[in-house]
Protein backbone atom coordinates (compact mmCIF):
# COMPACT_ATOMS: atom_id res chain seq x y z
CA UNK A 1 0.00 0.00 0.00
CA UNK A 2 1.04 3.60 -0.55
CA UNK A 3 1.30 5.70 2.59
CA UNK A 4 -0.70 8.88 1.88
CA UNK A 5 0.91 12.24 2.37
CA UNK A 6 -0.28 13.55 5.78
CA UNK A 7 -2.90 16.28 5.97
CA UNK A 8 -0.37 18.50 7.79
CA UNK A 9 1.82 18.64 4.67
CA UNK A 10 2.39 22.10 3.18
CA UNK A 11 4.74 22.18 0.16
CA UNK A 12 7.56 24.72 0.34
CA UNK A 13 8.84 26.84 -2.52
CA UNK A 14 11.58 24.24 -2.99
CA UNK A 15 9.01 21.45 -3.26
CA UNK A 16 7.21 23.35 -6.01
CA UNK A 17 10.46 24.03 -7.86
CA UNK A 18 11.46 20.37 -7.70
CA UNK A 19 8.05 19.42 -9.07
CA UNK A 20 8.56 21.88 -11.93
CA UNK A 21 11.78 20.10 -12.84
CA UNK A 22 10.15 16.67 -12.68
CA UNK A 23 7.30 17.58 -15.03
CA UNK A 24 9.44 19.58 -17.47
CA UNK A 25 9.03 18.17 -20.97
CA UNK A 26 5.94 16.22 -19.90
CA UNK A 27 3.55 19.10 -19.26
CA UNK A 28 3.33 22.48 -20.95
CA UNK A 29 4.34 25.73 -19.33
CA UNK A 30 1.02 27.14 -20.51
CA UNK A 31 1.05 30.77 -21.69
CA UNK A 32 -0.88 33.65 -20.20
CA UNK A 33 -3.29 34.88 -22.85
CA UNK A 34 -5.07 38.26 -22.58
CA UNK A 35 -8.85 37.99 -22.53
CA UNK A 36 -10.06 39.45 -25.80
CA UNK A 37 -11.74 42.82 -25.34
CA UNK A 38 -13.13 45.68 -27.42
CA UNK A 39 -13.48 48.66 -25.08
CA UNK A 40 -11.59 49.08 -21.81
CA UNK A 41 -8.86 46.55 -21.06
CA UNK A 42 -10.23 44.30 -18.27
CA UNK A 43 -6.66 43.29 -17.37
CA UNK A 44 -7.60 39.63 -17.25
CA UNK A 45 -5.12 36.96 -18.34
CA UNK A 46 -6.10 33.36 -19.07
CA UNK A 47 -4.03 30.34 -18.01
CA UNK A 48 -5.32 27.69 -20.49
CA UNK A 49 -4.61 24.30 -18.94
CA UNK A 50 -6.78 22.69 -21.61
CA UNK A 51 -3.65 22.93 -23.76
CA UNK A 52 -2.01 20.19 -21.70
CA UNK A 53 -1.62 16.82 -23.52
CA UNK A 54 -4.66 15.37 -21.71
CA UNK A 55 -6.71 18.57 -21.85
CA UNK A 56 -6.46 19.50 -18.15
CA UNK A 57 -4.08 20.54 -15.38
CA UNK A 58 -4.35 17.14 -13.64
CA UNK A 59 -1.33 15.82 -15.51
CA UNK A 60 0.91 18.08 -13.41
CA UNK A 61 -0.01 16.56 -10.06
CA UNK A 62 -0.40 12.96 -11.18
CA UNK A 63 2.88 12.71 -13.12
CA UNK A 64 4.81 14.36 -10.28
CA UNK A 65 3.23 11.96 -7.75
CA UNK A 66 3.93 8.85 -9.80
CA UNK A 67 7.59 9.78 -10.42
CA UNK A 68 8.13 9.71 -6.66
CA UNK A 69 6.98 6.09 -6.37
CA UNK A 70 9.53 3.30 -6.20
CA UNK A 71 9.84 1.08 -9.31
CA UNK A 72 8.16 -1.72 -7.34
CA UNK A 73 5.23 0.50 -6.39
CA UNK A 74 4.79 1.78 -9.94
CA UNK A 75 4.79 -1.74 -11.30
CA UNK A 76 1.55 -2.42 -9.38
CA UNK A 77 -0.18 0.21 -11.49
CA UNK A 78 -2.20 3.23 -10.38
CA UNK A 79 -5.86 3.98 -9.81
CA UNK A 80 -8.15 6.82 -8.79
CA UNK A 81 -11.75 7.96 -8.40
CA UNK A 82 -12.83 10.84 -10.57
CA UNK A 83 -15.46 12.84 -12.39
CA UNK A 84 -13.20 12.45 -15.41
CA UNK A 85 -10.08 14.63 -15.58
CA UNK A 86 -8.10 12.92 -12.80
CA UNK A 87 -8.91 9.56 -14.37
CA UNK A 88 -7.63 10.76 -17.75
CA UNK A 89 -4.38 11.86 -16.12
CA UNK A 90 -3.95 8.52 -14.35
CA UNK A 91 -4.64 6.62 -17.56
CA UNK A 92 -2.22 8.77 -19.56
CA UNK A 93 0.60 8.57 -17.01
CA UNK A 94 0.16 4.82 -16.56
CA UNK A 95 0.48 4.39 -20.31
CA UNK A 96 3.69 6.46 -20.28
CA UNK A 97 5.20 4.15 -17.65
CA UNK A 98 3.76 0.99 -19.18
CA UNK A 99 1.81 0.02 -16.06
CA UNK A 100 -1.89 -0.82 -15.59
CA UNK A 101 -4.47 1.83 -14.66
CA UNK A 102 -7.96 1.68 -13.18
CA UNK A 103 -10.39 4.60 -13.24
CA UNK A 104 -13.44 4.65 -10.99
CA UNK A 105 -15.63 7.26 -12.67
CA UNK A 106 -18.94 8.75 -11.58
CA UNK A 107 -21.69 7.56 -13.92
CA UNK A 108 -22.78 11.10 -14.80
CA UNK A 109 -19.35 12.10 -16.15
CA UNK A 110 -19.36 13.52 -19.69
CA UNK A 111 -19.06 10.83 -22.35
CA UNK A 112 -16.09 12.67 -23.86
CA UNK A 113 -14.11 12.09 -20.67
CA UNK A 114 -15.06 8.41 -20.50
CA UNK A 115 -14.06 7.90 -24.12
CA UNK A 116 -10.64 9.47 -23.53
CA UNK A 117 -9.99 7.28 -20.49
CA UNK A 118 -10.68 4.15 -22.52
CA UNK A 119 -8.53 5.37 -25.42
CA UNK A 120 -5.55 5.64 -23.07
CA UNK A 121 -6.06 1.97 -22.23
CA UNK A 122 -7.30 2.22 -18.65
CA UNK A 123 -9.84 -0.08 -17.06
CA UNK A 124 -12.95 2.08 -16.55
CA UNK A 125 -15.45 1.31 -13.81
CA UNK A 126 -18.59 3.48 -13.65
CA UNK A 127 -20.19 4.01 -10.23
CA UNK A 128 -22.85 6.15 -8.61
CA UNK A 129 -21.77 9.10 -6.45
CA UNK A 130 -22.33 7.16 -3.19
CA UNK A 131 -20.41 4.14 -4.45
CA UNK A 132 -17.58 6.33 -5.68
CA UNK A 133 -17.30 7.96 -2.26
CA UNK A 134 -17.23 4.51 -0.64
CA UNK A 135 -14.42 3.45 -2.97
CA UNK A 136 -12.27 6.41 -1.90
CA UNK A 137 -12.57 5.11 1.65
CA UNK A 138 -11.99 1.43 0.81
CA UNK A 139 -10.11 1.24 -2.52
CA UNK A 140 -8.80 -1.99 -4.00
CA UNK A 141 -5.27 -2.66 -2.75
CA UNK A 142 -3.86 -4.05 -6.01
CA UNK A 143 -3.02 -0.56 -7.33
CA UNK A 144 -1.30 2.54 -5.97
CA UNK A 145 -4.42 4.58 -5.24
CA UNK A 146 -4.51 8.37 -5.66
CA UNK A 147 -7.27 9.68 -3.42
CA UNK A 148 -8.56 12.81 -5.21
CA UNK A 149 -10.01 14.11 -1.94
CA UNK A 150 -7.12 13.28 0.32
CA UNK A 151 -3.77 12.91 -1.44
CA UNK A 152 -2.03 16.07 -0.27
CA UNK A 153 1.05 15.07 -2.26
CA UNK A 154 -0.73 16.23 -5.42
CA UNK A 155 -0.25 19.85 -4.38
CA UNK A 156 3.41 19.98 -5.42
CA UNK A 157 2.58 19.35 -9.05
CA UNK A 158 -0.66 21.33 -9.11
CA UNK A 159 1.07 24.29 -7.53
CA UNK A 160 3.48 24.64 -10.44
CA UNK A 161 0.65 26.63 -12.04
CA UNK A 162 1.08 29.26 -9.33
CA UNK A 163 4.83 29.40 -9.90
CA UNK A 164 4.34 29.90 -13.64
CA UNK A 165 1.77 32.66 -13.10
CA UNK A 166 4.11 34.64 -10.84
CA UNK A 167 7.05 34.05 -13.17
CA UNK A 168 5.17 35.24 -16.26
CA UNK A 169 3.06 37.99 -14.65
CA UNK A 170 4.66 39.11 -11.35
CA UNK A 171 2.32 42.13 -11.27
CA UNK A 172 -0.71 39.84 -10.77
CA UNK A 173 -3.02 40.99 -7.98
CA UNK A 174 -5.61 38.19 -7.99
CA UNK A 175 -5.75 34.58 -9.19
CA UNK A 176 -9.12 32.89 -9.73
CA UNK A 177 -9.21 29.09 -9.51
CA UNK A 178 -12.10 26.57 -9.41
CA UNK A 179 -12.44 24.64 -6.14
CA UNK A 180 -13.29 20.95 -6.43
CA UNK A 181 -11.34 18.94 -3.88
CA UNK A 182 -9.42 22.10 -3.02
CA UNK A 183 -5.98 20.60 -3.67
CA UNK A 184 -5.49 22.59 -6.88
CA UNK A 185 -6.53 25.87 -5.31
CA UNK A 186 -4.38 25.26 -2.24
CA UNK A 187 -1.35 24.28 -4.30
CA UNK A 188 -1.68 27.33 -6.56
CA UNK A 189 -2.16 29.62 -3.56
CA UNK A 190 0.75 28.25 -1.53
CA UNK A 191 3.11 28.47 -4.52
CA UNK A 192 2.02 31.94 -5.66
CA UNK A 193 2.08 33.38 -2.14
CA UNK A 194 5.55 31.92 -1.55
CA UNK A 195 6.71 34.18 -4.37
CA UNK A 196 4.41 37.16 -3.70
CA UNK A 197 2.64 37.08 -0.31
CA UNK A 198 0.28 39.91 -1.27
CA UNK A 199 -1.36 38.09 -4.19
CA UNK A 200 -4.98 37.10 -3.53
CA UNK A 201 -6.27 33.69 -4.57
CA UNK A 202 -10.03 33.43 -5.00
CA UNK A 203 -11.71 30.03 -5.10
CA UNK A 204 -14.79 29.55 -7.26
CA UNK A 205 -17.83 27.29 -6.78
CA UNK A 206 -20.95 27.02 -8.88
CA UNK A 207 -24.23 27.93 -7.20
CA UNK A 208 -25.34 24.33 -7.76
CA UNK A 209 -22.36 22.94 -5.84
CA UNK A 210 -21.40 25.49 -3.17
CA UNK A 211 -19.43 23.08 -0.98
CA UNK A 212 -16.52 25.37 -0.15
CA UNK A 213 -18.54 28.57 -0.26
CA UNK A 214 -20.94 27.30 2.42
CA UNK A 215 -18.15 25.69 4.45
CA UNK A 216 -16.22 28.98 4.49
CA UNK A 217 -19.39 30.84 5.49
CA UNK A 218 -20.14 28.48 8.37
CA UNK A 219 -16.55 27.87 9.42
CA UNK A 220 -17.11 24.11 9.31
CA UNK A 221 -17.82 21.36 6.79
CA UNK A 222 -21.24 22.01 5.27
CA UNK A 223 -23.55 19.33 3.91
CA UNK A 224 -24.22 20.49 0.34
CA UNK A 225 -25.51 17.70 -1.93
CA UNK A 226 -24.60 18.93 -5.42
CA UNK A 227 -27.20 19.59 -8.08
CA UNK A 228 -26.54 19.17 -11.78
CA UNK A 229 -24.01 21.78 -12.89
CA UNK A 230 -21.92 22.66 -15.93
CA UNK A 231 -19.00 22.79 -13.50
CA UNK A 232 -19.18 19.03 -12.96
CA UNK A 233 -15.41 18.73 -12.64
CA UNK A 234 -15.39 20.86 -9.48
CA UNK A 235 -18.67 19.77 -7.90
CA UNK A 236 -18.92 17.76 -4.72
CA UNK A 237 -19.99 17.54 -1.12
CA UNK A 238 -17.31 17.72 1.55
CA UNK A 239 -19.64 16.12 4.08
CA UNK A 240 -19.57 12.90 2.03
CA UNK A 241 -15.90 12.27 2.72
CA UNK A 242 -14.14 11.33 5.97
CA UNK A 243 -11.61 13.77 7.39
CA UNK A 244 -12.86 16.56 5.13
CA UNK A 245 -12.42 18.93 8.07
CA UNK A 246 -8.68 18.57 7.51
CA UNK A 247 -9.10 19.43 3.84
CA UNK A 248 -11.24 22.44 4.73
CA UNK A 249 -8.58 23.63 7.18
CA UNK A 250 -5.99 23.52 4.40
CA UNK A 251 -8.17 25.46 1.97
CA UNK A 252 -9.14 28.07 4.58
CA UNK A 253 -5.45 28.55 5.32
CA UNK A 254 -4.43 28.95 1.67
CA UNK A 255 -7.40 30.57 -0.10
CA UNK A 256 -8.44 34.17 0.61
CA UNK A 257 -12.10 33.93 -0.37
CA UNK A 258 -14.65 31.71 -2.12
CA UNK A 259 -17.24 33.13 -4.52
CA UNK A 260 -20.23 31.69 -6.35
CA UNK A 261 -21.14 31.85 -10.03
CA UNK A 262 -24.46 30.93 -11.62
CA UNK A 263 -25.06 28.42 -14.39
CA UNK A 264 -25.87 31.30 -16.76
CA UNK A 265 -22.58 33.01 -15.90
CA UNK A 266 -20.70 29.79 -16.60
CA UNK A 267 -22.49 29.42 -19.95
CA UNK A 268 -21.62 32.99 -20.89
CA UNK A 269 -17.98 32.40 -20.01
CA UNK A 270 -17.82 29.16 -22.02
CA UNK A 271 -19.37 30.93 -25.00
CA UNK A 272 -17.08 33.96 -24.77
CA UNK A 273 -13.93 31.87 -24.48
CA UNK A 274 -14.92 29.75 -27.48
CA UNK A 275 -16.01 32.55 -29.77
CA UNK A 276 -13.60 35.32 -28.77
CA UNK A 277 -10.44 33.61 -27.51
CA UNK A 278 -10.99 30.42 -29.54
CA UNK A 279 -10.55 28.29 -26.42
CA UNK A 280 -12.82 25.31 -25.78
CA UNK A 281 -13.29 25.25 -22.00
CA UNK A 282 -15.32 22.99 -19.75
CA UNK A 283 -17.68 24.44 -17.15
CA UNK A 284 -15.30 24.19 -14.20
CA UNK A 285 -12.54 25.98 -16.06
CA UNK A 286 -14.83 28.70 -17.36
CA UNK A 287 -16.14 29.37 -13.84
CA UNK A 288 -12.90 31.17 -12.98
CA UNK A 289 -13.49 33.68 -15.78
CA UNK A 290 -17.14 34.02 -14.79
CA UNK A 291 -16.03 35.00 -11.28
CA UNK A 292 -13.44 37.49 -12.49
CA UNK A 293 -15.94 39.19 -14.79
CA UNK A 294 -18.39 39.44 -11.90
CA UNK A 295 -15.89 41.32 -9.72
CA UNK A 296 -15.26 45.06 -10.09
CA UNK A 297 -11.91 45.74 -11.69
CA UNK A 298 -11.11 48.11 -8.85
CA UNK A 299 -11.30 45.19 -6.43
CA UNK A 300 -9.60 42.40 -8.38
CA UNK A 301 -6.88 44.48 -10.06
CA UNK A 302 -4.77 42.56 -12.56
CA UNK A 303 -6.22 39.07 -12.62
CA UNK A 304 -5.31 35.60 -13.87
CA UNK A 305 -8.02 32.99 -14.47
CA UNK A 306 -6.95 29.35 -14.34
CA UNK A 307 -8.89 27.52 -17.08
CA UNK A 308 -8.56 24.03 -15.66
CA UNK A 309 -9.61 21.92 -18.64
CA UNK A 310 -11.43 21.55 -21.93
CA UNK A 311 -13.38 18.29 -21.66
CA UNK A 312 -16.89 19.30 -22.58
CA UNK A 313 -19.31 17.20 -24.63
CA UNK A 314 -19.63 18.51 -28.17
CA UNK A 315 -23.44 18.59 -28.04
CA UNK A 316 -23.40 20.61 -24.85
CA UNK A 317 -20.85 23.04 -26.26
CA UNK A 318 -22.85 23.41 -29.47
CA UNK A 319 -26.01 24.28 -27.57
CA UNK A 320 -24.21 26.82 -25.40
CA UNK A 321 -22.59 28.55 -28.37
CA UNK A 322 -25.76 28.60 -30.47
CA UNK A 323 -27.77 30.22 -27.69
Amino acid sequence: MIIPTPHTYRPSIEDFRKASERIKGITMHTPLIPLRYYDDDPEILLKPEQLQPIGSYKLRGVYNWVTKLSPEQRAKGISTCSTGNMAQAVAYVAKMFGVPARAIVIDTSPQSKKDSIRKYGAELVSKSWDDLVEYTIHPDSDRCFINPMGEYGLMDGHGTIGLEVMEDAPETDTIYVPLGSGLLGSGVALAAKAVKPSVKVIGVNSENSPHYFESFRLGRVADTPPKSTLADGSSGNLASFPNSDKLLALVMEAIDEVVLVSEDQIKDAIRYLALENKLVTEGSGASSLAAALDAPKSERGKAVCVLTGGSIDSNKLSKIISH
